[in-house]
């Protein structure tokens, strides 16, 4: 069993499995390619002049393979259920479990319904200000929690609140992801 499971490979997702491999939790990612990124380019990104969504998509999946997370590239998820103890993610080649998921499928919603995650008036999925759903410890980020404000910056800071307060449970404290070097004055 790994602590967190991320379905999707986007900003959102990537963000999530960042913060939660980055910080000890064994974390699995299923990635099937199928990001809007490809369709981008990135003005807006602090940080970053000008990037093609592709170039930086792949560089924020070897930044969280850096980190150990468990990354199953073109791996689809066709269910997510809830077992007692956490979810059993159902992928065409076998079953995982966490007590922990993140759901970051894009404008998709049927794992989130499927599921039982309620849905706002506008379709969306419902989400507090830490991104969990009406499901405990099931998280849902990005495009599916936004009606029509679709954007990189906001679905990474959507992944990173879920992993931030994912983390939170674990530790039994707030939780906070703020790197200083060792020179720091």
């Amino acid at each position: 069993m790994t602590d967190v499971i991320v379905v999707g490979g986007g900003p959102a997702g990537l963000s999530a499995a960042l913060f939660t491999a980055k910080n000890g939790l064994s974390t699995t990612v299923f990635d099937t390619d199928e990001t809007w990124m490809h369709k981008a380019h990135l003005f807006n990104y602090p940080g970053i002049e000008s990037e093609n969504g592709s170039v930086f998509t792949e560089d924020t999946r070897e930044q969280v393979d850096s980190f150990g997370a468990d990354r199953h590239q073109g791996e689809g998820v066709e269910a997510v259920s809830t077992n007692g103890e956490g979810f059993v993610v159902t992928t065409e080649e076998s079953e995982y479990e966490a007590p922990y998921v993140v759901l970051a499928t894009g404008a998709k919603r049927d794992l989130a319904e499927d599921l039982g995650c309620e849905l706002t008036e506008a379709g969306v999925v419902d989400v507090d200000v830490e991104m969990e759903t009406s499901v405990e410890n099931a998280y849902a980020t990005g495009a599916m929690v936004r009606a029509e404000e679709w954007q990189a910056v906001i679905a990474a800071g959507d992944g990173a609140a879920a992993a931030l307060n994912v983390l939170t449970k674990e530790k039994g404290e707030h939780f906070h992801d703020f790197d200083v070097p060792d020179d720091a004055e």
